[in-house]
Parts: C-alpha cells; sequence; structure tokens
C-alpha cells in the first residue's frame, strides 16, 4: 500500500475541478485487510461517522428518509430486511405502517444508542455477513431487501459471500432495492458518480474495480467514506448477477420517473434486482401493470403523512419537520391533479372502459380524500 499525491480529472463533472487529493494505492489484496483493521480500530463507525457523514437531525428523521421509504412502500413487501440501517430512520416510518416485518443490520454498535425506540428491537449490529448467517439459522426470511450504500463499505473479499447469504434469506418473490456508488455510464440512471481520477482509468475501461482510493484519513490509512470497493456501474450489476439475481430496467425507470425530483443526486444511483423465478416475474408484472402514477405517488407520501402524525400525536413529539413536509404534500397533490385533469381532456368519447374507470376512479378517490381532509382542518 503506498499513499500518493495526485489531482481529480478537470473534466468539470461532479467534483472534477482539478483539486489536490491523497491516493491509497492498493498494491496487495493484503492492503484491504489493513484498511478494514485501519477502521474497525479507529472506531470509524462510531456516532461521530452519523454526525460527520450522514448528518442526522437531533430527534428528527432524516427528511430524504422519507422518499426512500415511499419508494420501498411502492414495492409492497410482506417483509423487509434493510443492510446498513444506521439509527433506522427508514424502517422507522415504514414500522409506522404496521403492515410488515422490519428488520436492520448495521456496521455500527453504536446505533443502539441512536435508533428509535420502537425499532431498536428489530435491529442487529456487526459484521454483516455473520448477522445473515445467524438470521438464517433462525430461519428467518424475507422477500424484500434494501441497502443505501452500504456494499462498497464491505471488504471485497467477503462480497460474495455476504451476497450469498442475502440471497438464501430471500423468499421466492424477492425484490433487491440497493442504492450503489457506481461509476460511469449506466443504462438506466446515466452518469452520476463519473471517473474521478486518471490512475483509475484503465481498470475503468477494462470494467474492473479500481485499485487507487481517495484518502479521507492518511494516519492510519482510511478511504474517503470508508468504500473500500469503487468500481464501474456493469460490474457492480454481474457481482449480482452471479447470485441468480436480475435487474428489473422497467420498474427502476417507472422509480425514476416519479422520484428523481426528490433524490439526492448520490440516491439516484440505484438497483433493483429480483430472483429469477416465477413468483418474481408474477410480482414484477403486478408493479409493471399498477405502476407509479402522480397519484400514486401522492397516495403514499399522504399515508405516510396520516402515519407520522398519528405517531407524534400519540407521542407529543415532532418526528419530522412539518413545514417540509407539508410542503411535499401541496407539491405532489398539485401536480398531481394538475396531471389528471389534463388525462381526463384527453380521454375520447366513447372512451376505452378500462382506461375510463382507471382515470375516474383515480379521479374521486383524490376529491373523497381532499374533501376529507379539509373537513378535518376545519
Amino acid at each position: 500500500m503506498r499513499i500518493l499525491k495526485s489531482n481529480l480529472l478537470n473534466d468539470g463533472k461532479l467534483f472534477n475541478d482539478g483539486r489536490p487529493v491523497d491516493l491509497i494505492q492498493i498494491e496487495d489484496a493484503r492492503d484491504y485487510d489493513t484498511l478494514l483493521s485501519n477502521i474497525i480500530n479507529s472506531n470509524y463507525y462510531d456516532s461521530a461517522y452519523f454526525k460527520n457523514h450522514i448528518d442526522y437531525p437531533e430527534g428528527q428523521v432524516k427528511f430524504d428518509a422519507l422518499y426512500l421509504a415511499a419508494i420501498i412502500a411502492f414495492l409492497k413487501p410482506r417483509s423487509l430486511l434493510e443492510l446498513g440501517c444506521g439509527r433506522g430512520d427508514v424502517l422507522f416510518l415504514l414500522s409506522l405502517l404496521n403492515q410488515f416485518r422490519v428488520q436492520g443490520i448495521d456496521l455500527s454498535r453504536d446505533i443502539l444508542k441512536k435508533a428509535w425506540p420502537p425499532l431498536a428491537p428489530n435491529l442487529a449490529c456487526g459484521e454483516l455477513l455473520e448477522s445473515l448467517e445467524a438470521f438464517q439459522k433462525k430461519g428467518l426470511r424475507f422477500n424484500t431487501f434494501c441497502g443505501f450504500d452500504i456494499w462498497e463499505h464491505l471488504h471485497p473479499r467477503r462480497l460474495h459471500d455476504t451476497i450469498a447469504a442475502l440471497a438464501a434469506l430471500a423468499e421466492e418473490d424477492a425484490f433487491f432495492f440497493f442504492i450503489i456508488p457506481a461509476i460511469g455510464t449506466d443504462k438506466v440512471f446515466g452518469e452520476i458518480f463519473p471517473l474521478e481520477l486518471e490512475e483509475n482509468h484503465f481498470n475503468f475501461s477494462e470494467g474492473n474495480p479500481f485499485n487507487y482510493l481517495n484518502a479521507e484519513i492518511i494516519d492510519p490509512p482510511i478511504p474517503a467514506n470508508g468504500h473500500l470497493i469503487w468500481a464501474p456501474t456493469e460490474w457492480w450489476q454481474k457481482q449480482f448477477e452471479q447470485h441468480g439475481l436480475v435487474r428489473a430496467e422497467e420498474i427502476e425507470i417507472n422509480i425514476h420517473h416519479y422520484f428523481d425530483e426528490h433524490l439526492f443526486y448520490a440516491q439516484k444511483s440505484f438497483f433493483l434486482f429480483h430472483r429469477n423465478s416465477g413468483a418474481s416475474r408474477r410480482r414484477i408484472r403486478q408493479l409493471s401493470k399498477n405502476g407509479l402514477t402522480l397519484f400514486k405517488k401522492w397516495r403514499i407520501l399522504l399515508n405516510q403523512a396520516k402515519r407520522i402524525t398519528a405517531y407524534e400525536q400519540r407521542h407529543l413529539t415532532r418526528v419530522i419537520n412539518g413545514e417540509e413536509l407539508a410542503s411535499t404534500l401541496h407539491h405532489a397533490e398539485f401536480y398531481m391533479s394538475e396531471d389528471m385533469e389534463r388525462r381526463i381532456g384527453e380521454i375520447s368519447f366513447p372512451p376505452s372502459r378500462r382506461v375510463a374507470q382507471k382515470v375516474y376512479r383515480e379521479y374521486l378517490t383524490y376529491h373523497k380524500k381532499s374533501l376529507r381532509n379539509r373537513r378535518h382542518e376545519n
């Protein structure tokens, strides 16, 4: 392992302005052992990590968790396991729905001090592979998995064992929703993370993981954000395909269309995989048939808001920014009602019975809910 001085590329993409950087050059596979040891021994993933890298608001859910929870709710899970859950903001919001079992795992043992009280019994902490194997021994199974920036933290040598352990917990119709900082242009989400270093150009062009990592700390060496794996988007997809997981591109596109406006740029680098089974394909067809619309997004967000409000009233506390929540709902309602009126105006007469029934059913449902909400507010 060597520490080098270098510069980001100067092509104007994302942070590429030619600024100087420290690099960790991986010369031997054992260098990852050293880096991981440095991370663990320095307590890198303790409470300071959540403060410096995640910026949790004290006593409130980080607002972007609302949108991630809405995406997961759209997938209609019956049971959910989140990898790298942190203190559990997304799981906490989903747990308020009371419709399915939630479980979380995180690398940091400090999460139990920070976790939302109702969620704490459902959280495990420590090395992911060990936690997954422990769940398997207990006979636990899940039909939906999610992870928001977790896979790149793993030791490369343990990546495939961890994916295999995850797949062993999956029901036949399982979905896997993962945000991964995948480098380069993806066929679905485009270029979110461009190549940053000339030193990685050869591996990038060959579709291989990178040997040069941006350093956050150089004594002892720790890579930026604790990321041990940086790799092209095609490489990431192939790792999951090797375990029989297929990418659900049509559903990904549908989610991007309605939620990209709400997501931080790094969160748009997501993949939705499913098992290559008849049960999963049926689940895909059902979601495709009843995909997201502006109306459906509004209903999901409205349902979340009602559950949050009910929890706040029961516990006499505020768990989310109320002004931002109200603004989000008004925004979703405005564009949904505008779109609905446009769609009604475009129906030809005599209309297709199926199309007309769907549009008018949404229209009536919206106005009934809107009227009830106004009566409640008054």
